[in-house]
């Protein structure tokens, strides 16, 4: 997937909002804490402007999930199984998250969120949120009417959209956020480590304050409806067409040229969605990795260190944007170059 630096934003009519009627899990104090299902924009909407629900919650800790869903068929996983823990079903993306964590180096994350902003202002147009995070770094989102639809494909598409707008950007962003079941801080929560607030800058607060400006800004929350643009970004809607057509036009490698590393019949996809830190399936963390450890290695003795190789490493190279061609090339020159080292 390409998205080339020079496009400008096209606008036209107006934005539309947010669903409110799909569902999201919500956290409350430790992110071991049970998971209420609650209806996610109200919920988010009511932190961001610190409505008086929610005010008594945003001393602490509190999680939304990153992904909305359809309230019919998410309340028919929780019945069935007791609470949200591995829902893969439809999933909306009503904002597209971006995630920057500088650990020790606040004046970098500073930085990068600059950039990254100019970047998707530049290209999207208005209604960029940005959001100190409380400790090591920002979030930015930018709302998303393209994944207002909820489908099966939707956070697969989201993370490839992310990470190649922020590899196109120059910026280093955490590529874990976007599992289906993956939770984010809220905006007026408190960060439990460092005691400051998540909370909401402008642009002239982004480009204004340093690294000490903003930790002292997030010592208090500060209640503001939330960033939407004016008008809707073609170019926004083009962007996650075309991830989503690449995503759903994936074929098992050999079949079309292409390489598809769900139908990856040599790696297991609980080995891969634990090598991603995706949501880990009962019976509990310890016996997913002796599982992972196991496959890996029944794997390796069956079917040889290439095909582990490539199972391992195919599907993060799509979705950074690398096409089929230029990952089956340096995979296979990669390890081409280290036996020929060892001979």
């Amino acid at each position: 997937m390409c998205v080339p630096p020079e496009a400008t934003s096209l606008r036209v009519g107006r934005a539309p909002e947010p669903p409110a009627d799909h569902v999201g899990g919500f956290v409350r104090g430790a992110l071991t804490a049970d998971r209420e299902v609650i209806h996610a924009e109200p919920l988010y909407c009511a932190f961001h402007e610190l409505d008086d629900r929610v005010e008594r919650w945003t001393d602490g800790e509190a999680y939304g999930t990153v992904y909305q869903f359809p309230p019919e068929v998410y309340w028919s996983h929780v019945r069935r199984h007791g609470s949200p823990k591995g829902y893969a079903g439809p999933a909306a993306c009503s904002r597209l998250p971006f995630d920057i964590d500088r650990a020790d180096d606040l004046a970098a994350a500073v930085a990068d969120a600059r950039t990254l902003y100019t970047f998707l202002e530049g290209r999207y147009g208005d209604g960029v949120g940005v959001y100190f995070s409380g400790s090591k770094g920002f979030h930015l989102s930018i709302v998303s009417p393209a994944g207002f639809t909820a489908s099966e494909r939707v956070p697969d598409v989201a993370k490839l959209l992310a990470t190649t707008i922020a590899s196109k950007a120059g910026v280093r962003i955490d590529p874990a956020i976007y599992d289906r079941q993956r939770v984010f801080r809220l905006p007026n929560s408190r960060h439990r480590a460092s005691g400051l607030y998540k909370r909401y800058f402008d642009v002239d607060e982004l480009f204004g304050l340093d690294a000490d400006g903003f930790r002292r800004a997030a010592r208090h929350p500060a209640g503001t409806s939330p960033p939407t643009p004016a008008s809707v970004s073609v170019q926004l809607a083009e962007d996650w067409h075309q991830a989503a057509s690449y995503v759903a036009t994936a074929r098992p490698f050999g079949s079309s040229g292409r390489v598809a590393p769900s139908f990856c019949p040599v790696v297991p996809q609980f080995v891969r969605d634990a090598i991603g830190f995706a949501d880990w399936q009962e019976p509990g963390r310890a016996v997913t990795l002796f599982r992972c450890a196991a496959a890996l290695s029944e794997a390796f003795a069956l079917h040889g260190a290439d095909a582990v190789i490539r199972g391992l490493l195919e599907e993060p190279a799509l979705k950074m944007g690398l096409t089929a061609d230029e990952v089956v090339k340096q995979l296979r020159d990669g390890i081409a170059h280290v036996r020929k080292a060892v001979r």
